[in-house]
Protein backbone atom coordinates (compact mmCIF):
# COMPACT_ATOMS: atom_id res chain seq x y z
CA UNK A 1 0.00 0.00 0.00
CA UNK A 2 1.14 3.63 -0.67
CA UNK A 3 0.85 6.05 1.72
CA UNK A 4 1.76 10.10 2.43
CA UNK A 5 2.27 11.65 5.71
CA UNK A 6 3.06 10.28 9.52
CA UNK A 7 2.19 6.75 10.41
CA UNK A 8 0.54 5.76 13.56
CA UNK A 9 -0.16 2.69 15.33
CA UNK A 10 -3.30 3.14 17.73
CA UNK A 11 -3.83 -0.08 19.58
CA UNK A 12 -0.51 -2.14 21.09
CA UNK A 13 -0.82 -4.14 24.24
CA UNK A 14 3.08 -5.35 25.71
CA UNK A 15 3.88 -7.80 28.28
CA UNK A 16 4.15 -5.41 31.20
CA UNK A 17 0.44 -5.11 31.70
CA UNK A 18 -1.33 -7.34 29.17
CA UNK A 19 -2.16 -11.06 29.63
CA UNK A 20 -2.37 -11.23 26.24
CA UNK A 21 1.43 -10.25 25.01
CA UNK A 22 4.34 -11.65 24.29
CA UNK A 23 6.97 -8.69 23.91
CA UNK A 24 7.86 -6.20 26.31
CA UNK A 25 6.91 -2.37 25.45
CA UNK A 26 10.90 -1.32 24.56
CA UNK A 27 11.16 -3.81 21.87
CA UNK A 28 8.39 -2.63 19.87
CA UNK A 29 10.16 0.73 19.26
CA UNK A 30 12.96 0.15 16.90
CA UNK A 31 10.86 -2.49 14.35
CA UNK A 32 7.84 0.16 14.34
CA UNK A 33 10.43 2.75 13.16
CA UNK A 34 12.30 0.61 10.54
CA UNK A 35 8.34 -0.17 9.57
CA UNK A 36 7.55 3.36 9.16
CA UNK A 37 5.93 4.55 11.60
CA UNK A 38 5.90 7.92 13.32
CA UNK A 39 4.41 6.85 16.03
CA UNK A 40 2.95 4.32 18.45
CA UNK A 41 -0.33 4.45 21.57
CA UNK A 42 0.03 2.05 23.67
CA UNK A 43 -3.60 0.46 24.71
CA UNK A 44 -2.93 -2.26 27.15
CA UNK A 45 -5.72 -4.10 28.76
CA UNK A 46 -7.58 -1.99 31.56
CA UNK A 47 -8.67 -3.94 34.81
CA UNK A 48 -11.71 -5.10 34.04
CA UNK A 49 -10.76 -6.94 30.47
CA UNK A 50 -7.68 -9.07 30.26
CA UNK A 51 -4.63 -7.78 32.38
CA UNK A 52 -2.48 -9.78 34.14
CA UNK A 53 -2.13 -6.68 37.10
CA UNK A 54 -3.75 -8.63 40.08
CA UNK A 55 -6.95 -7.36 41.39
CA UNK A 56 -5.67 -7.72 44.79
CA UNK A 57 -3.72 -4.97 44.71
CA UNK A 58 -3.75 -1.76 46.25
CA UNK A 59 -5.14 1.26 43.25
CA UNK A 60 -2.39 2.88 43.28
CA UNK A 61 -0.56 -0.15 42.74
CA UNK A 62 -2.32 -1.40 40.03
CA UNK A 63 -2.47 1.99 38.25
CA UNK A 64 1.02 2.16 38.03
CA UNK A 65 1.36 -1.22 37.05
CA UNK A 66 -0.73 -0.38 34.04
CA UNK A 67 1.52 2.54 33.20
CA UNK A 68 4.82 0.70 32.90
CA UNK A 69 4.38 -0.59 29.27
CA UNK A 70 3.40 2.66 27.99
CA UNK A 71 6.50 4.41 30.01
CA UNK A 72 8.92 1.74 28.90
CA UNK A 73 7.92 2.16 25.30
CA UNK A 74 8.24 6.32 25.39
CA UNK A 75 11.90 6.31 27.35
CA UNK A 76 13.05 4.15 24.42
CA UNK A 77 11.02 5.87 21.92
CA UNK A 78 12.51 9.38 23.40
CA UNK A 79 15.84 7.77 22.77
CA UNK A 80 15.32 6.35 19.43
CA UNK A 81 13.09 9.18 17.60
CA UNK A 82 9.48 7.42 18.35
CA UNK A 83 6.77 9.44 19.56
CA UNK A 84 4.96 7.07 21.99
CA UNK A 85 1.21 8.31 23.55
CA UNK A 86 -0.81 6.85 26.26
CA UNK A 87 -4.33 4.99 25.80
CA UNK A 88 -5.89 1.56 27.70
CA UNK A 89 -8.52 -0.77 26.57
CA UNK A 90 -11.63 -1.20 28.69
CA UNK A 91 -14.12 -4.09 28.38
CA UNK A 92 -17.55 -4.82 28.99
CA UNK A 93 -18.15 -8.11 28.41
CA UNK A 94 -18.30 -8.94 24.80
CA UNK A 95 -17.75 -5.20 23.87
CA UNK A 96 -14.20 -3.08 24.31
CA UNK A 97 -13.45 0.50 24.20
CA UNK A 98 -9.97 1.98 23.08
CA UNK A 99 -9.84 4.95 25.94
CA UNK A 100 -7.43 7.80 25.11
CA UNK A 101 -7.12 10.90 26.75
CA UNK A 102 -7.39 10.04 30.47
CA UNK A 103 -4.07 10.26 31.78
CA UNK A 104 -2.04 8.25 34.85
CA UNK A 105 -3.00 10.98 37.21
CA UNK A 106 -6.47 10.91 35.99
CA UNK A 107 -6.32 6.95 36.48
CA UNK A 108 -5.36 7.54 40.24
CA UNK A 109 -7.79 9.75 41.32
CA UNK A 110 -10.74 8.16 39.80
CA UNK A 111 -10.43 4.45 41.35
CA UNK A 112 -14.38 4.63 41.18
CA UNK A 113 -14.05 4.08 36.99
CA UNK A 114 -14.32 0.32 38.05
CA UNK A 115 -17.68 0.46 39.10
CA UNK A 116 -19.19 2.95 35.89
CA UNK A 117 -21.06 2.10 33.70
CA UNK A 118 -20.29 2.65 29.57
CA UNK A 119 -22.28 5.83 29.67
CA UNK A 120 -20.86 6.85 32.92
CA UNK A 121 -17.07 6.54 30.93
CA UNK A 122 -18.12 8.26 27.74
CA UNK A 123 -19.01 10.75 29.59
CA UNK A 124 -15.96 11.88 31.44
CA UNK A 125 -13.91 10.35 28.46
CA UNK A 126 -16.32 13.79 27.02
CA UNK A 127 -15.98 16.13 29.64
CA UNK A 128 -11.61 15.72 29.79
CA UNK A 129 -11.85 16.27 26.22
CA UNK A 130 -11.13 12.42 25.17
CA UNK A 131 -11.68 10.09 22.42
CA UNK A 132 -13.69 6.55 23.04
CA UNK A 133 -13.53 4.29 20.46
CA UNK A 134 -15.18 1.00 19.90
CA UNK A 135 -12.70 -1.66 18.92
CA UNK A 136 -13.19 -4.46 17.13
CA UNK A 137 -17.15 -4.26 17.35
CA UNK A 138 -17.96 -7.19 14.83
CA UNK A 139 -15.02 -9.54 15.70
CA UNK A 140 -16.85 -12.99 16.00
CA UNK A 141 -15.15 -15.58 18.53
CA UNK A 142 -15.79 -18.66 20.25
CA UNK A 143 -15.88 -16.86 23.07
CA UNK A 144 -18.09 -14.10 22.53
CA UNK A 145 -21.83 -14.26 22.89
CA UNK A 146 -22.88 -11.55 21.25
CA UNK A 147 -22.35 -7.99 18.98
CA UNK A 148 -22.99 -5.02 21.32
CA UNK A 149 -23.54 -1.62 19.52
CA UNK A 150 -23.48 1.59 21.69
CA UNK A 151 -23.36 4.32 18.57
CA UNK A 152 -24.25 7.38 20.68
CA UNK A 153 -21.44 6.44 23.25
CA UNK A 154 -18.34 6.05 21.37
CA UNK A 155 -16.73 8.71 19.62
CA UNK A 156 -15.32 6.48 16.98
CA UNK A 157 -15.11 3.12 15.59
CA UNK A 158 -12.23 0.83 14.73
CA UNK A 159 -13.01 -0.37 11.20
CA UNK A 160 -9.47 -1.97 11.22
CA UNK A 161 -7.72 -4.56 13.15
CA UNK A 162 -5.33 -6.47 12.42
CA UNK A 163 -6.71 -9.38 14.30
CA UNK A 164 -9.78 -9.05 12.97
CA UNK A 165 -11.65 -10.91 9.47
CA UNK A 166 -11.21 -8.85 6.81
CA UNK A 167 -15.65 -8.91 6.76
CA UNK A 168 -15.23 -8.02 10.56
CA UNK A 169 -13.87 -5.07 9.04
CA UNK A 170 -16.01 -4.40 6.29
CA UNK A 171 -19.40 -4.81 8.63
CA UNK A 172 -17.23 -2.19 10.84
CA UNK A 173 -16.86 0.36 8.46
CA UNK A 174 -20.07 0.19 7.02
CA UNK A 175 -21.64 0.93 10.56
CA UNK A 176 -19.20 3.59 11.53
CA UNK A 177 -20.19 5.37 7.88
CA UNK A 178 -24.24 4.47 8.55
CA UNK A 179 -23.81 6.74 11.99
CA UNK A 180 -21.73 9.46 10.59
CA UNK A 181 -18.78 8.27 13.35
CA UNK A 182 -15.17 8.87 13.35
CA UNK A 183 -12.60 5.88 12.13
CA UNK A 184 -9.69 4.58 12.82
CA UNK A 185 -8.06 1.24 12.89
CA UNK A 186 -4.39 -0.60 14.29
CA UNK A 187 -2.97 -3.41 14.32
CA UNK A 188 -4.06 -4.63 18.04
CA UNK A 189 -0.49 -5.90 18.17
CA UNK A 190 0.34 -8.63 20.51
CA UNK A 191 4.06 -9.37 19.67
CA UNK A 192 6.59 -7.45 17.31
CA UNK A 193 7.26 -10.70 15.07
CA UNK A 194 4.29 -9.28 13.64
CA UNK A 195 5.07 -5.80 12.88
CA UNK A 196 6.93 -6.70 9.70
CA UNK A 197 2.95 -7.82 8.65
CA UNK A 198 1.48 -4.41 10.16
CA UNK A 199 -0.81 -3.29 7.74
CA UNK A 200 -3.26 -0.77 9.70
CA UNK A 201 -2.97 2.32 11.65
CA UNK A 202 -3.81 5.84 10.81
CA UNK A 203 -2.13 8.56 8.83
CA UNK A 204 -2.17 12.75 9.52
CA UNK A 205 -0.62 15.40 7.10
CA UNK A 206 1.44 17.14 9.87
CA UNK A 207 3.56 14.75 13.28
CA UNK A 208 1.56 14.60 16.09
CA UNK A 209 2.77 16.31 19.24
CA UNK A 210 0.43 15.21 21.83
CA UNK A 211 -2.30 12.65 22.25
CA UNK A 212 -4.55 15.65 21.85
CA UNK A 213 -3.61 16.11 18.47
CA UNK A 214 -4.41 12.41 18.29
CA UNK A 215 -8.12 13.14 19.67
CA UNK A 216 -8.33 16.29 17.60
CA UNK A 217 -7.94 14.95 14.40
CA UNK A 218 -9.86 11.71 15.18
CA UNK A 219 -12.88 13.93 16.25
CA UNK A 220 -12.85 15.97 12.96
CA UNK A 221 -12.00 13.12 10.67
CA UNK A 222 -8.03 14.72 9.92
CA UNK A 223 -7.26 11.34 9.00
CA UNK A 224 -6.25 8.89 6.60
CA UNK A 225 -6.98 5.09 6.93
CA UNK A 226 -4.01 2.78 6.13
CA UNK A 227 -5.42 -0.20 5.64
CA UNK A 228 -5.36 -3.07 2.67
CA UNK A 229 -8.49 -1.97 0.22
CA UNK A 230 -10.29 -5.29 0.74
CA UNK A 231 -11.10 -4.65 4.02
CA UNK A 232 -13.28 -2.02 3.22
CA UNK A 233 -14.12 -1.62 -0.63
CA UNK A 234 -15.20 -5.40 -0.85
CA UNK A 235 -19.22 -5.63 -0.01
CA UNK A 236 -20.09 -6.82 3.34
CA UNK A 237 -21.23 -9.56 3.90
CA UNK A 238 -24.83 -8.67 6.04
CA UNK A 239 -25.38 -11.94 7.63
CA UNK A 240 -22.74 -12.66 11.34
CA UNK A 241 -23.03 -15.36 13.29
CA UNK A 242 -23.02 -13.62 16.63
CA UNK A 243 -26.76 -12.21 17.52
CA UNK A 244 -26.81 -8.26 17.33
CA UNK A 245 -27.77 -5.78 20.32
CA UNK A 246 -28.14 -1.84 19.01
CA UNK A 247 -28.86 0.07 22.01
CA UNK A 248 -30.59 3.40 21.56
CA UNK A 249 -30.06 6.20 23.55
CA UNK A 250 -32.27 5.26 26.33
CA UNK A 251 -29.94 2.12 26.31
CA UNK A 252 -32.77 -0.32 25.69
CA UNK A 253 -31.31 -2.99 23.61
CA UNK A 254 -33.25 -4.27 20.50
CA UNK A 255 -32.03 -7.25 18.75
CA UNK A 256 -31.54 -7.06 15.14
CA UNK A 257 -30.74 -8.67 11.80
CA UNK A 258 -27.30 -8.13 10.63
CA UNK A 259 -28.89 -6.31 7.25
CA UNK A 260 -30.06 -3.62 9.91
CA UNK A 261 -27.67 -2.66 11.78
CA UNK A 262 -26.25 0.22 9.33
CA UNK A 263 -29.91 1.79 9.88
CA UNK A 264 -29.71 5.21 12.12
CA UNK A 265 -32.75 4.33 14.20
CA UNK A 266 -31.29 5.36 17.40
Amino acid sequence: MRREGFLYETHLHTEEASACAQSWAKDYIKPYKEAGYSGIIVTDHFFNGNTNIPSSLGWEERVSLLCRGFEHAKEEGDLQGLSVFFGFEAAYGDDEYLIYGLDKQWLLSHPQIMDWSREQLFKEVERMGGCMIQAHPFRERDYLDSIILYPHLVHGIEVGNNENDAEHDRKAFAYAQAHDLSMSCGNDIHHVSKIGSATMGVVFDTPLRSIDDFITAIKQKENTLFMPPEHRETPFDRQAKLPIFLYDKQNKARKIEAWEAWGKGT
